[in-house]
């Protein structure tokens, strides 16, 4: 495992566990060979006082969003949660319900207006494809935005590994 990338990046498209967030690649970029940690590396991002921790995490775990005013929701085995993952890939969300992913019951979230800025570190929609995993999907396969499609709808627990091909229009 050590020996495998954190990420895959072709001329046409992009594969990563969870989340390719720009801003930390360009910086992963710099710092691995082609994506993949050194055994130093390995040992520095599990170190949470270290910048490159913070990088692996976006990479292999998705963005977290504090919610605001000592609000929380319970996760799917009860334990209380004051953060949510963040639909990475939405740049359309305007709320918190929209962004959010993993949550059971999102009425347990504010319905009010994003905090600014949020918005911003979304998957552009110019940007080439991008494939990823991490988050159990539920229902039917479908992608995420027009450049993003999550591969697993809950495989771990005998779901599918799907992907979905699409006829482009000629030109692009």
């Amino acid at each position: 495992m050590a020996s495998l990338p954190l990420y895959l990046e072709f001329g046409g498209f992009r594969a990563i566990h969870a989340c390719w967030d720009e801003a930390s690649m360009q910086k992963l970029k710099k710092q691995t060979l082609d994506g993949t940690l050194t055994n130093e590396q390995l040992c520095t991002a599990a170190d949470q006082n270290d910048p490159l921790f913070d990088l692996v995490e976006t990479a292999v775990k998705g963005p977290g969003l504090e919610l605001r005013d000592g609000l929380s929701f319970l996760d799917k085995a009860g334990h209380e949660r004051t953060s949510i993952r963040r639909k990475w890939w939405n740049s359309k969300a305007k709320t918190w319900r929209e962004v959010a992913i993993s949550v059971p019951d999102l009425e347990m979230l504010p319905d009010g207006i994003l905090p600014e800025g949020i918005l911003q570190s979304s998957y552009p929609t110019d940007a080439s494809p991008v494939f990823f995993g991490h988050y159990w999907m539920e229902g039917t396969p479908h992608p995420q935005a027009d450049n993003a499609l999550c591969l697993d709808y809950s495989a771990g627990k005998d779901g599918p590994l799907v992907s979905e091909a699409r006829k482009r229009p000629r030109g692009q």
